[in-house]
């Protein structure tokens, strides 16, 4: 939580994208400074999510599933 940048995130994500493994995003905003204050204890600016999502749609476009959680339960249902 006291990351400044998004390079453990994509060091990480790389990684287990090259070892062919899947990689579930799930974020809440409870943990996310949306002000120009300084996060939490607990928080991180909402900035880095922001740049991980780019980052994801940059390196990895055409090879994920951006689904809402209603999404991800209908295709479970069949």
């Amino acid at each position: 939580m006291r990351e400044k940048t998004i390079d453990l995130w994509k060091k990480k994500l790389d990684w287990i994208l090259e070892k062919g493994g899947m990689a579930l995003v799930n974020t809440h905003p409870d943990y996310m400074c949306f002000g120009n204050g300084r996060p939490g204890l607990e928080e991180y600016p909402v900035r880095l999510y922001e740049q991980l999502l780019e980052y994801v749609k940059e390196r990895y476009e055409g090879r994920y599933w951006h689904a809402l959680p209603r999404d991800v339960a209908r295709y479970c249902k069949g």
